[in-house]
């Protein structure tokens, strides 16, 4: 694979630097070879494996003249490749200050980051935006969605794409025109959540458990793995208001963990989130 950096020079927002990189690429076909491109683009040298400490690092100098890529391994295979292109992010935008002497340093938090508001939150979010949009452009992605929104869509798109469960959830959120939030548990205690801009604001946080009205509370209680179906649910056990129609739909995985889906069917003419927007793109786990 032969990839000019020269065409990306003058280009600083994630989802345009993935366009250009596509546009050299032409048709491609899932999953996206993330370390060839990697390579193509002047990354040396990409280790993954196990690593303590971080989820990432890019080894690299101010210029960018050259870089290593190291990516953790010890969550599986599929959040290694979001973590190398995540890195990559960092290597192409040039803006992006080091965040030590000899390049980036990532970890899981990092791998989450939406927000804008400091300088290191902003290129976290931004290279997050940019391994997602490399690795499941809307052509590769959108062909896989079904009419409503569905979990099942989410591990059909993992296994389409080679990512994580997660980052396939979050595109799914921030793609669909529906309002979406997905909370992920373990042992019926909420870990950590994302919502789409227009989703209501949610009372549950991380830290607490399943609320006791929501079906998701029974359905892991249960322990049965797999999904549940679609199903209409009291408003009330999620947000604080009751004029909204509220599905739900769970999946359950082994070690007790699991990730429920909210679909919000709000009134007409209601513009009123409830909450504080965030940058549209996903993070991974």
């Amino acid at each position: 694979m032969q990839l000019s950096r020269i065409d990306l020079a003058d280009l600083h927002l994630p989802t345009e630097i993935a366009r250009a990189i596509f546009a050299q690429i032409g048709i491609i076909d899932a999953p996206v070879p993330v370390g060839q491109i990697a390579r193509a683009l002047g990354v040396a040298d990409i280790k993954a494996q196990v690593f303590d400490g971080f989820e990432g690092m890019l080894l690299t100098d101010t210029v960018r003249s050259s870089g290593s890529i190291l990516a953790n391994t010890r969550y599986g295979d599929r959040r290694a490749r979001i973590t190398i292109a995540h890195e990559l992010g960092h290597f192409l935008m040039e803006r992006h200050r080091l965040s030590g002497d000899a390049g980036f340093t990532c970890k899981t938090q990092d791998m989450r980051e939406t927000r804008l508001n400091k300088r290191h939150f902003r290129q976290e979010a931004e290279a997050n935006a940019f391994a997602i949009n490399l690795l499941a452009p809307f052509k590769l992605f959108d062909p896989l969605l079904s009419q409503d929104p569905d979990l099942k869509d989410a591990q059909r798109l993992r296994d389409h794409l080679d990512i994580s469960l997660e980052a396939a959830i979050r595109r799914m959120i921030n793609r669909r025109e529906e309002c979406q939030a997905a909370f992920w548990s373990q042992n019926g205690q909420v870990r950590y959540s994302v919502k789409s801009n227009g989703f209501p604001w949610i009372t549950r946080k991380r830290g607490e458990r399943l609320p006791q009205l929501s079906l998701a509370s029974k359905i892991v209680a249960n322990g049965a793995q797999g999904f549940s179906s679609v199903t209409e649910t009291n408003p009330l056990a999620w947000l604080s208001r009751s004029d909204i129609e509220l599905f739900e739909q769970t999946r359950v995985a082994g070690n007790g963990h699991a990730v429920t889906m909210l679909w919000a069917d709000q009134p007409e003419n209601d513009d009123d989130d409830g909450g504080l927007k965030e940058l549209n793109m996903p993070t991974f786990r």
